[in-house]
């Protein structure tokens, strides 16, 4: 079952804790034009569900083609809003690959579980374990993956610190403690060992040898734009009945046009813009002033990459009768870049706090005209967005299914009412004809009564009736000692009705006399525009 997301008393504290000042320079604006990839490689890979839901879990593989170290950022973000659940760094060796899976276990605690691979993380975990803290595990039990590439080093491996220490000698790294020291915060060159800045790390001395002269000492590490070398593939799996689909994930290329290397000990929580919450979809740290890092801004051009062709378009099928059970992932990424993320926060962890829509704050306004502090929006997403079903579904004879006499409809429908839902999460599953495959769905669509399969066309319409109801949040430069704030853009480039949109149809087929003859598989949305229906 998913669980409520009830406001906390735990994230009050963590808000308050954001007041620790950090000295920071605002950073340019990104200049590259992330696209999604012809091949199948990038620098960005979107998981767009993973569940462990009822007896669910979803394994990930991540593979680096390159001839170089890859750091990579591994994050899994909860459904309702993304909230960063849990994320750590892979430091993929030179032609490595890093697996596991998210699981949970009997006392509710959720796990990124890599069962004995050695490639090198940040931090290191003993048992192989990443386990979710709690402080956004309520509802995190689905969510979709974020995989960025933060950088490689840019010199030769064998004349590369982290690069010698990653490598693997007789089937396991050097030196994953050397590789992990990188990522502290506060690092100098020359001087302390961790994060200098977004191209420049120090490396503790190693604490293992085989006679490698390269990385004998405390070292300094720098770095380049990785390029479009990462494969990333998932695989959702039930434990019960063996039933397994996947596919790989959404490649982006082109998204960091710079290193974004980062440090895995604080984060925003206690004023670090140069933390764990960054490389994420707008880009890298926010605050860098290295030249050659990795600038923000980036999300506004991810979004309409992802946009591209305003409807979505799969099968569905509802016939029980027959085992078949088919369901709809439909899933908004990024849509915390357009949060202003300290106030929403605050929201969540204090009920006289709001986190007010462009709508909402007019509203607000309009019922209190004498207000001394007028209301001011902060949430400029584009969910809850309508999702609207094309008017016409088609059989797989090529017949439509017209309403009012037969249309697929949002159930409870009266005959003739518009076929849409309110889809409210950031990852979201429709499922048709109350058939669920993963446990409770978000949405459910009634299937029409001339027909139990065929294929439909959705688009959604981002919430919000003002023209500038969408928009993108950035981090502004802290002072010292100061409160994190962030300052939001409305309108163009963001602009309504182009939210970004991923996933798939998982279909499943139960053949309850033969168990072992069960299958599954999973099939990618398609896009096209509306005139092209």
């Amino acid at each position: 079952m998913k669980q409520k997301i009830f406001k906390s008393i735990g994230i009050a504290s963590a808000v308050a804790a954001a007041s620790v000042g950090y000295s920071t320079v605002a950073n340019g604006q990104v200049d590259a034009a992330p696209a999604i990839s012809a091949n199948g490689l990038g620098d960005l890979a979107l998981v767009p569900y993973y569940t462990v839901e009822d007896s669910w879990t979803t394994g990930v593989h991540v593979i680096n083609t390159s001839a170089k170290t890859q750091v990579v950022k591994f994050r899994l973000r909860r459904a309702v809003d993304s909230l960063d659940a849990l994320d750590f760094n892979v430091i993929l060796s030179p032609k490595d690959v890093f697996a596991g899976e998210v699981t949970d276990d009997e006392n509710g605690d959720i796990y990124f579980a890599t069962y004995g691979d050695t490639t090198c993380t940040a931090p290191i975990v003993a048992d192989g374990k990443f386990k979710m803290p709690d402080l956004y595990k309520t509802g995190a039990e689905t969510g979709y993956i974020e995989i960025i590439a933060m950088g490689q080093p840019d010199v030769a491996e064998t004349a590369s610190p982290i690069g010698t220490a990653a490598k693997h000698v007789g089937g396991v790294p050097r030196d994953c403690e050397a590789v992990a020291s990188n990522f502290f915060a506060d690092g100098a060159a020359g001087g302390a060992v961790g994060n200098v800045d977004a191209v420049t790390t120090q490396q503790m001395a190693p604490t293992k040898g085989d006679g490698v002269t390269a990385g004998a000492a405390a070292s300094l590490n720098t770095f380049e734009a990785s390029g479009d070398v990462l494969k990333v593939s998932y695989y959702i799996r039930d434990t019960e009945t063996g039933i397994e689909f996947g596919d790989n994930a959404v490649h982006i290329e082109g998204f960091m046009e710079g290193p974004a290397m980062s440090n895995q000990e604080r984060g925003i929580f206690s004023g670090d813009l140069a933390g764990f919450d960054f490389p994420d979809l707008n880009g890298g740290m926010p605050t860098s002033a290295v030249a050659t890092a990795a600038a923000t801004g980036a999300f506004p051009i991810l979004r309409t990459a992802l946009a591209d062709g305003n409807n979505i378009i799969n099968e569905w099928s509802t016939n029980p009768e027959n085992g078949v059970l088919l369901n709809w992932v439909v899933t908004l990424p990024g849509q915390y870049t357009m949060l202003d993320m300290p106030q929403y926060l605050a929201s969540l962890a204090d009920a006289d706090e709001d986190c007010l829509t462009v709508d909402g704050a007019a509203a607000a306004n309009a019922a209190n005209p004498a207000a001394p502090i007028p209301a001011v929006a902060c949430d400029y997403r584009d969910i809850p967005v309508t999702a609207n079903f094309l008017a016409t579904v088609y059989d797989r004879d090529e017949l439509g299914i017209n309403a009012p006499d037969g249309s697929l409809v949002v159930s409870p429908s009266v005959p003739g009412a518009t076929s849409s839902t309110l889809l409210r999460n950031e990852v979201n599953v429709v499922s048709f004809g109350g058939n669920e495959i993963f446990g409770d769905a978000d949405a459910d669509v009634t299937a029409p009564a001339l027909g139990n399969f065929g294929w439909l066309s959705m688009n959604v319409a981002s919430q919000g009736t003002a023209a500038n109801s969408q928009g993108i949040c950035e981090w502004d430069a802290a002072a010292p000692a100061a409160a994190l704030t962030m300052t939001c853009t409305a309108g163009a480039p963001v602009l309504a009705d182009q939210a970004p949109l991923i996933g798939f149809a998982a279909w499943v087929r139960s053949v309850n006399d033969n168990p072992d003859a069960s299958y599954g598989r999973i099939i990618a949305h398609s896009k096209a525009s509306t005139a092209a229906l």
